[in-house]
């Protein structure tokens, strides 16, 4: 069962885009380690996540997600120093009634996607179970490839209803 919040992301994906996925390269998760320390230099009290396929060291999408945990009315303290580190910011928004802010870019061929935002707990729980579990981050590995050069929409639904699958086991 999806949620009305992902039934809502999946109409927004394109239909004509393609799920891409790459082996995993330990660059990514260099990068995503670099960004963090850049991040803690800044702010040393900080609640940071690096998570994603690169955190985890699996394949992905060739992208680094980095999480500033931070409550929306804080955010005032963060953004001037974020912006020096990461330029100008790329979006901002309420996102299932959580509050962030969004930098995005590309380096050594990775996507970076930064967040100053609010606890995301359902990815910090999906995030820790797979990281906890490797039979469920081998099964998670393997649907991944089994949607590489597929559509996109039905990829991230896979995942989806995965990790539903996966908190509801766990609960």
């Amino acid at each position: 069962m999806l949620t009305r919040e992902e039934r809502n992301y999946l109409k927004k994906i394109d239909p004509l885009r393609k799920a891409n996925v790459f082996p995993f390269d330990p660059i990514g998760k260099k990068l995503g380690d670099e960004i963090v320390l850049k991040i803690r230099n800044s702010f040393p009290n900080a609640v940071i996540k690096f998570m994603g396929s690169a955190a985890l060291g699996i394949s992905g999408q060739k992208d680094v997600d980095i999480y500033v945990l931070a409550d929306a009315n804080d955010f005032a303290d963060y953004l001037p120093d974020m912006e020096k580190l990461f330029g100008e910011i790329n979006k901002q928004g309420d996102y299932v009634k959580k509050r962030f802010v969004e930098w995005k870019f590309k380096q050594e061929g990775y996507d970076i996607e930064i967040y100053l935002t609010e606890p995301p707990n359902r990815q910090i729980k999906v995030f820790d179970i797979l990281r906890s579990d490797n039979k469920l981050l081998k099964e998670y590995e393997e649907l991944k490839w089994r949607f590489n050069g597929r559509s996109y929409r039905d990829y991230q639904e896979a995942k989806y209803k995965f990790y539903n699958k996966m908190l509801n086991d766990n609960k």
